[in-house]
C-alpha cells in the first residue's frame, strides 16, 4: 500500500530528537509530490539494526522524519566514499584527516554535494534556507556520527568530537573551515555542518 509522506518541513539533521522508537519501516519510491516529498511503501528493508534504528520515527513536532532520512540518504555508510569524492578536494582532505585522527568515533557524510533536486528538497523540508547553498558546489558537508553498531546518532558529545577533529585537521592541512555549531541562523545551530571558509 502506498502512502504519501507528510508535506511538512523537517528540522535540521543535527536537531533530531534523541529517543528510540522505530516506527513503520519504509522504502522510498522515486516518485514524489510537487514539493519533492517521497511516496513510500511499507517494507522490511529498514528496521531494528538498520542504519536509522536510533533515529526517532517522529521529530519533536510529530513529523515522520524516518521517511525523510531514508529518502535523503538511503545508505549513508555505503555511499560515504562516493560522497567524499564528490566534495571539493580541500574539504575532502580535511574529512579524511579527521577520520584518521578520530578512530574511536566513526562518522559518515549524511549530506555532501547536492544537485538542484536535493537542494529543493532541503529547502522544502526546512533543512536549508537557501537554494544557493555551499552544498551545491561541494564546498559543504554534513557529518553524521555512528554508534558502535554503525547506526546514525545525533549525540552532542559525538558531534563535538567530530568538530574538534575537523578543526584540528583543517589547521594541520592549512584549510580554512567554518562549523555550523557556531552558526546563529537556526534555533540550535547546525552541528553536523562544515563548510570551506571561502574568500
Amino acid at each position: 500500500m502506498i502512502q504519501k509522506a507528510p508535506s511538512v518541513c523537517l528540522v535540521l539533521f543535527g536537531l533530531a530528537s534523541l529517543c528510540s522508537s522505530p516506527d513503520a519501516w519504509a522504502q522510498v519510491e522515486p516518485a514524489g509530490d510537487p514539493q519533492g516529498l517521497p511516496n513510500v511503501i511499507n517494507s522490511s528493508l529498514y528496521g531494528p539494526g538498520g542504519v536509522y534504528a536510533k533515529i526517532p520515527a517522529r521529530d519533536d513536532l510529530g513529523r515522520d522524519q524516518l521517511v525523510m532520512f531514508r529518502a535523503w540518504n538511503p545508505d549513508p555508510v555505503g555511499s560515504h566514499e562516493a560522497n567524499l569524492r564528490a566534495l571539493n578536494p580541500a574539504l575532502a582532505s580535511v574529512v579524511r584527516r579527521a577520520q584518521d585522527v578520530l578512530p574511536g568515533q566513526r562518522f559518515v557524510i549524511g549530506s555532501g554535494k547536492r544537485d538542484g533536486r536535493l537542494q529543493r528538497m532541503a529547502v522544502a523540508w526546512g533543512w536549508s534556507r537557501t537554494q544557493d547553498s555551499m552544498h551545491r558546489s561541494g564546498n559543504a558537508v554534513d557529518l553524521w556520527p555512528l554508534d558502535r553498531e554503525g547506526r546514525v546518532i545525533f549525540d552532542r558529545a559525538a558531534q563535538n568530537r567530530i568538530a574538534d577533529a575537523m578543526k584540528s585537521a583543517a589547521v594541520e592541512l592549512g584549510v580554512a573551515i567554518r562549523w555550523g555549531g557556531h552558526f546563529q541562523s537556526f534555533r540550535n545551530a547546525d552541528r553536523s555542518h562544515f563548510e570551506l571558509a571561502l574568500p
